[in-house]
């Protein structure tokens, strides 16, 4: 890279930071068709969260079988071949702050998830999902591919509950919760591309990426392939 390249070290967004990640890069490249853009999202959970034992909260134990560690990356460049980004969101629910945090002590350290997150995430996603759409004068059947953020078992059972989606529709993130688990940031990228590899999306053909990370933050962002 050359030396005046820029780069911006982001942390704290978790596993909703995919969509904001690629709003900041997409941004930038608009004042200079020119430029690439490189993302790389890496996430180390195994460097904070420590064993469980008796009496610890159930909340220490989900959170430490859920998260691995993952890295994925990404170019992003102006008017080349792949899918394009033709709108994206990103939405935080109101009182939902300590939903998802990092406990830490000097004795301890867990990511603490509220049992209700998956049902506050998938309550309010399918109004944010169809006003997300309506301003691009789509609608859900509009939509080919559904690029789910696999947070968890409950998570992904929730959103495709409360968008009415077929398992099938999202059987790419559930192989990739059950191959690597939830990795934060990467999972998505991840979960992009296996619906690349698995589904080869023709000319044209749209979808939608949904991510949930802390906040709760909801994430949208509509590609084009």
């Amino acid at each position: 890279m050359d030396p005046a390249t820029d780069k911006y070290h982001i942390v704290g967004v978790g596993c909703a930071s995919a969509v904001p990640l690629v709003r900041i890069v997409t941004q930038a490249l608009d004042a200079d068709a020119g430029k690439k853009g490189l993302i790389v999202a890496a996430e180390s959970m195994s460097g904070l969260l420590m064993r469980a034992a008796p009496g610890d909260q159930r909340a220490k134990t989900v959170g430490s079988a859920i998260f691995g560690d993952g890295c994925a990356a990404a170019m992003i460049e102006m008017g080349t071949s792949g899918p394009a980004v033709a709108a994206s969101k990103v939405h935080q629910i109101e009182g939902t702050l300590d939903a998802v945090r990092m406990e830490l002590s000097n004795e301890d350290s867990y990511l603490h998830l509220d049992r209700d997150l998956p049902d506050v995430a998938a309550a309010g996603i399918p109004r944010l999902v169809d006003e997300f759409l309506d301003s691009v004068a789509l609608t859900r059947l509009d939509v080919d591919h559904w690029i789910v953020h696999p947070g968890g078992r409950r998570i992904l059972d929730c959103v495709r509950a409360a968008l009415a989606l077929s398992h099938t529709q999202v059987q790419i993130s559930y192989d990739v919760l059950a191959d690597r688990g939830n990795v934060g940031t990467p999972s998505i990228f991840y979960v992009l591309s296996e619906t690349i590899k698995q589904r080869s999306p023709g000319a044209g053909e749209r979808g939608l990426m949904v991510t949930v990370g802390p906040g709760i933050t909801v994430g949208l962002m509509l590609l084009v392939f």
